[in-house]
């Protein structure tokens, strides 16, 4: 049980990982962009999205977990151990990702919403004072 925590873990670090470094403004930005203008479905688990990203990349997650010597490269245990780390992974760095995409999105809304109010704000009280002038 705590192999499985562990390589679910590692993938969803890994998918996550894999995530910021292809988000706008990151270093391969261009490759996902290139992903995405292509009409193959491959693409799909391996760069676009990150609820299926595990999928394959939970191999990259078995691969580091032999090196790091949680479980033994040849064993039965691995085959019924992956459909759940793919599960598992992806669920967590999907759920994971959501809500740091809302948390996001609020905080660029009330961002947005804040300085609106500021600058209706101060234009209110310079038409104030023209007002009171004239």
């Amino acid at each position: 049980m705590i192999e499985f925590i562990q390589i679910v873990l590692l993938v969803t670090v890994w998918n996550l990982g894999v995530e910021i470094v292809l988000e706008e403004d990151m270093a391969l930005h261009k490759l996902r962009l290139w992903a995405e203008s292509k009409s193959s479905r491959i693409f799909e688990p391996l760069i676009i999205c990150i609820w299926c990203r595990p999928s394959i990349h939970s191999l990259f997650g078995f691969g580091a977990a032999v090196g790091l010597g949680w479980i033994n490269l040849m064993s039965w245990h691995n085959l019924i151990l992956y459909p759940f780390v793919v599960a598992g992974a992806s669920f967590i760095s999907g759920t994971a990702w959501s809500f740091y995409k809302l948390i996001e999105i609020k905080y660029n809304y009330l961002t947005h919403k804040e300085q609106n109010e500021y600058f209706d704000l101060k234009d209110r009280k310079s038409n104030h004072h023209k007002n009171k002038q004239s």
